[in-house]
């Protein structure tokens, strides 16, 4: 069998493989490019060319995976991609609905007048004061941080992880958005087969943009998006390892952070597990994750943990 050509029939999402030296090696990689998750479901109702070669027909995981691992089955999870009537997409945006109320700006103002631009202060003009109009002047500028999501995780995470994994990221955008920066949130998945790589970046969310909580909910929270989806994803790529036993693992952060050029001060999420997030009470997943990342004297961790607490209580009742 032919291996296939998806980088020839769509150019404006796969990439040409090409050799790359990570770590000190030389690896093959595939690499894809979306901008968002409307763009990931047009890719994949193409039905790009599976590689059979290395793929069985009859063993495709993300078709004949087992349900308590990959989630629903793979046209369901697609056809759900884009849609907002899920259950547990529902749970998700009311803890984000709590967290929301308690936010903030990253760009500040403070009022000025001057004498000229802007509205007529009437107090000004009656007094024959040269400053009679009233402005607004932005007084901080956001400073510019980026997070880094890998999406991939190893078998035997929870859902309770993944779920906290997304609920912290979401938080720790809100914190920093009060505290003056502009985030920028960059979402891959990336896995390693012996000498082959295969990596996709999503475009969750840019710098003075607001968040778009169902492209983080279904990328970072319901399983079958990786499972399902980006094993699809490496289902087409034309690989010539043997992919098809485990489907690869997750790429160690080094070799993300070379691959994809990530700058050092970007903030780094990894899979669940490595960032001490254990599914059980968000409060102690979230300092966890802070003192993981040395965020302590970004944010002001104890007011993010009860905040965090109080918002998922609204599920309880």
């Amino acid at each position: 069998m032919e291996l296939p050509n998806n980088y020839l029939k769509y150019p404006e999402n796969v990439m040409t493989p090409k050799v790359v030296p990570l770590q000190g090696y030389d690896y093959k990689v595939y690499s894809y490019r979306f901008r968002g998750i409307q763009d990931f479901y047009d890719f994949l109702k193409k039905n790009p060319d599976v590689n059979y070669t290395v793929f069985p027909k009859g063993k495709l995981s993300s078709i004949h995976g087992e349900r308590r691992f990959a989630g629903k089955p793979y046209y369901d999870a697609l056809e759900d991609l884009t849609k907002e009537m899920d259950p547990g997409y529902q749970e998700y945006l009311q803890v984000q609905k709590q967290i929301q109320a308690r936010g903030g700006r990253a760009h500040r103002y403070r009022p000025i007048k001057s004498v000229a631009g802007g509205s007529v202060d009437p107090v000004a003009y009656s007094t024959g004061s040269p400053e009679i109009y009233r402005a607004s002047r932005l007084y901080k500028r956001p400073k510019f941080l980026t997070i880094d999501t890998q999406i991939a995780y190893n078998c035997g995470h929870s859902k309770a992880q993944v779920f906290n994994r997304a609920v912290i990221i979401t938080s720790l955008i809100r914190a920093l958005e009060r505290n003056g920066y502009s985030v920028d949130v960059n979402s891959f998945m990336v896995a390693v087969e012996d000498d082959e790589v295969i990596e996709s970046v999503f475009e969750i969310k840019r710098q003075g943009h607001s968040m778009n909580y169902q492209a983080l909910y279904k990328s970072l929270v319901d399983v079958e998006f990786f499972r399902r989806l980006c094993f699809r994803l490496i289902e087409i790529s034309n690989v010539q390892n043997e992919w098809s036993y485990g489907y690869g693992s997750p790429a160690y952060e080094s070799m993300v952070r070379e691959l994809l050029n990530l700058k050092k001060e970007d903030i780094y999420f990894d899979q669940p597990s490595d960032m001490g997030i254990r599914g059980k009470d968000i409060g102690d997943d979230f300092a966890e994750v802070v003192d993981s990342l040395q965020l302590q004297n970004y944010i002001n961790v104890s007011k993010e943990i009860d905040s965090l607490r109080r918002s998922v209580k609204v599920l309880q009742k």
